[in-house]
């Protein structure tokens, strides 16, 4: 603790002679040590006496070998090389290191793509920034408003435009199509364009232009929606209703049955969309949000079936 008599010597130091005297009791030559410091040899000689009146001991001793440092100077030494050091590792505290970062990351992502990375994420999270907790939230439509609230740091989603002032980034695209289910839609063939019920998967509120892209494909761009829910279980569920179907991305194959797979139709042609991950540039801790979307862009190239981007 900084006391008030500690804080009064501290005032009536010059606090720049510390360095000089790290550096003397280091070198034990007045030469060498001006070289170290850019200093004419007669202003370390100046800075020498300087020290050894605020000292009020010699410090260095000329002797057979050169100069040799007093008691008092190795007592020093031992105290302010630790010092020192340890100052120039606070003044290093601008360089981000996640290993040493603090704090808790809230993201929003859809449940399809949070089950196949977040064993991965969690993983690596653990081994290179320890001290940071992950909150996921699932996919809802006020993301956004979350976003510029600061209330979460980064919304990965399907979107055609991202709301300004939040900065985005296409990680990479991946395939979508719509889908009804065998069973329910046994002449899915000749499914009635008309009576069809659309279920929403919740990115598509931010989606309209792909969306209406692929219910042109089967004549269902007058199409009602019938639900629209954020659970993939809850739409699949749904999808077993009568002349139903949705959107789907076809990498939600790699976490789903295959005898539920099988009860698939597709319908249509697949259509490319953009994953992205949106952020807000005046958000809190920059380094961690932009190492955090570094790691975060990598694992969902490695876990999810991506194309590119130039």
């Amino acid at each position: 603790m900084l006391t008030q008599l500690n804080l009064e010597r501290l005032k009536n130091c010059d606090l720049n002679l510390l360095l000089a005297l790290a550096v003397l009791l280091n070198e034990a030559h007045v030469s060498n040590a001006a070289k170290q410091l850019g200093l004419s040899q007669s202003a370390m000689s100046q800075t020498l006496k300087r020290l050894r009146l605020m000292f009020a001991d010699p410090l260095l001793l000329k002797s057979n070998n050169g100069m040799t440092l007093t008691n008092k100077a190795q007592a020093i030494a031992l105290e302010l090389t630790p010092l020192l050091d340890k100052t120039a590792r606070i003044l290093e505290a601008d360089h981000f290191s996640p290993k040493t970062a603090q704090g808790r990351i809230r993201f929003i992502m859809n449940d399809i793509t949070a089950q196949l990375i977040m064993t991965p994420l969690i993983a690596l999270m653990s081994e290179q920034a320890p001290g940071i907790e992950l909150e996921y939230i699932s996919q809802s439509a006020n993301g956004f408003q979350l976003l510029r609230r600061g209330q979460v740091d980064a919304v990965i989603g399907f979107y055609d435009d991202v709301p300004t002032p939040l900065s985005s980034q296409v990680i990479g695209k991946s395939s979508w199509q719509m889908v009804t289910h065998k069973l329910s839609n046994s002449q899915h063939k000749h499914i009635d364009e008309s009576a069809i019920k659309l279920l929403r998967y919740q990115f598509q509120e931010h989606n309209q232009l792909h969306s209406l892209a692929s219910l042109e494909q089967i004549n269902a761009e007058n199409a009602a929606y019938a639900l629209t829910t954020a659970s993939l279980s809850a739409l699949l569920y749904a999808l077993q209703t009568n002349n139903t179907a949705t959107l789907l991305p076809h990498f939600a194959l790699n976490i789903l049955p295959e005898q539920q797979i099988q009860e698939f139709a597709w319908l249509g042609k697949p259509i490319k969309l953009d994953l992205k991950i949106c952020w807000d540039r005046h958000h809190r801790a920059p380094d961690l949000q932009r190492w955090f979307r570094q790691q975060l862009a990598t694992l969902l190239h490695q876990h999810l079936p991506l194309e590119k981007v130039s």
